[in-house]
């Protein structure tokens, strides 16, 4: 998926979600023959492709971006170094849980 910038139309937002939808799809689909370590790296691109979802809908959401900055970071070592990567999936976790109860103090 490429981010496009906002997008104008309910065509473009029904083509950009079908998209997202393909892509859990074929996620799916590959999990159940790839390592374990996979299932953790393809649904922290789901939520990369639907942060962008909502940038391009204008939707900017800077603490869940903030939150997933830990897992941005060690990614790349979901393979080599799988308890880093858990550790950075715990980070953000934290993170959010820290996000949502100042949330609900706010109101």
């Amino acid at each position: 998926m490429t981010v496009l910038g906002p997008l104008e139309t309910e065509q473009q937002i029904k083509e950009h979600l079908r998209d997202y939808v393909a892509y859990a799809l074929t996620s799916a689909k590959g999990l159940y023959r790839e390592p374990q370590s996979y299932g953790a790296m393809r649904m922290f691109d789901a939520m990369e492709r639907a942060l962008c979802l909502l940038q391009e809908l204008g939707e900017r959401d800077e603490a869940l971006e903030e939150a997933l900055t830990a897992v941005r970071k060690e990614r790349w070592q979901a393979m080599t170094n799988p308890d880093a990567f858990g550790k950075a999936i715990d980070d953000s976790i934290l993170k959010l849980v820290d996000l949502s109860m100042y949330d609900d103090n706010k109101t």
